[in-house]
């Protein structure tokens, strides 16, 4: 069955010799069904609008329902209101196995945008329809038909015969949906959301910059799956260890952003591991080659770094405590699963400051090449411009 839900405005039935809205979207779909909702000033129009949808064609006689309630006057200029009332009456008469027709050009500017909008965000299959005025423009200025007598003004309707001109046209919505893709895109990226962004990047229409960032998206994608370098940072005349120990960081606080509290703490916890046997090895040669045989050395934790640490330099020792301490949380995150307490996301911000600390001086690093991502965020946003 094919079903119209319409509103009514100031053109139906009948405007200046040709079809309202409503009245020309059936003369075109001839819908089986056809809900109309009045509002108080509209409901004049009731028995005018019948008669007109009967006159199409003899053999045309669609199922009409006048849907109640009746939208209240000072009710019609409220987007919100109208927004929830024609939702629920869409909701109201749907059907999966029925082909739905959206009257966009009868009612009230707030009905119609409401409608608009529905017809657009919805997960409903519907068909939306406007009906631009014969003279392609604005009705402001056209007399009103209403005090004619109905059957004048259809005998007089220059829509009312078979070759009448098909004003209707279907709303696609596409430029809509586009520039709504477009904004979840550029707030997945403010968010550090890559792979969400990366999916609906590929769902969009090249527009220029798209490509480009689609290619960078790619690359941190992949990059963030297999643990590895970005292209980006590989370009870097650095040693290996300054990229990934940076890397390693970076995704630490990119986990932060993100607000996955726990996978950082976890990660935290092996950069400080690798970053201290690094900084022993290179400062104090062949001393862990005396502290644990080679099969050993594979296994040794935080804490044979910290009594390590203890003994031949007690500034780093210091400095890491905050690091040693959250790793207890860390621990009962791990192994036990249990949650993190609030108390415990307050530490996190020292942390990643004493971390981030040790990866600049040991890895000669600055603060500039910290903003990776911050940076990265900025030239996706331009792109998107």
């Amino acid at each position: 069955m094919k079903i119209l839900i319409s509103a009514v405005g100031d053109t139906d039935p009948i405007r200046n010799f040709h079809d309202g809205g409503l009245v020309h979207i059936a003369r075109k779909y001839r819908p089986d069904k056809i809900i109309i909702v009045f509002s108080e000033e509209m409901i004049s129009k009731k028995d005018d609008i019948k008669k007109v949808i009967l006159s199409i064609d003899s053999e045309y006689v669609p199922e009409i329902v006048y849907h109640e309630p009746i939208i209240l006057n000072n009710e019609v200029h409220i987007f919100d209101t109208m927004f929830d009332q024609f939702d629920a009456i869409i909701r109201e008469y749907y059907t999966k196995d029925d082909e739905f027709i959206l009257n966009l050009s009868s009612g009230t500017p707030q009905i119609k945008s409401a409608l608009f909008v529905l017809n657009r965000l919805s997960e409903i299959n519907v068909k939306a329809v406007q009906v631009p005025s014969p003279e392609k423009k604005s009705n402001a200025g056209v007399g009103h038909d209403d005090s004619e007598d109905i059957d004048v003004l259809i005998d007089t309707n220059m829509d009312n015969n078979q070759d009448f001109v098909d004003r209707t046209i279907e709303d696609t919505s596409e430029k809509f949906k586009q520039g709504l893709m477009k904004k979840t895109l550029r707030d997945f990226i403010k968010k550090y959301d890559y792979k969400a962004s990366l999916e609906l990047a590929n769902q969009l229409p090249d527009f220029p910059g798209l490509k480009d960032c689609r290619k960078k998206l790619q690359d941190i994608v992949d990059s963030l799956d297999r643990q590895a370098v970005p292209q980006v940072l590989q370009k870097k005349k650095w040693s290996e260890e300054q990229k990934k120990v940076l890397n390693a960081y970076l995704t630490i606080d990119l986990q932060k952003e993100r607000g996955n509290f726990s996978e950082g703490l976890i990660r935290i916890k092996n950069l400080t591991e690798f970053i201290l046997e690094d900084y022993i090895e290179n400062r104090y040669p062949g001393f862990l080659d005396n502290y644990v045989n080679e099969s050993e050395k594979y296994y040794l934790g935080i804490q044979d770094y910290n009594k390590i640490l203890q003994i031949k330099d007690r500034t780093l020792y210091d400095k890491i405590k905050p690091i040693l301490r959250i790793n207890k949380t860390r621990d009962t995150v791990a192994h036990r699963l249990d949650s993190i307490k609030a108390e415990d996301l307050k530490q996190l911000g020292p942390v990643l400051k004493t971390l981030k600390g040790l990866v600049k001086e040991q890895y000669q690093l600055t603060e500039k090449d910290f903003n990776f991502y911050k940076d990265l965020n900025k030239e996706l946003l331009e792109l998107l411009k």
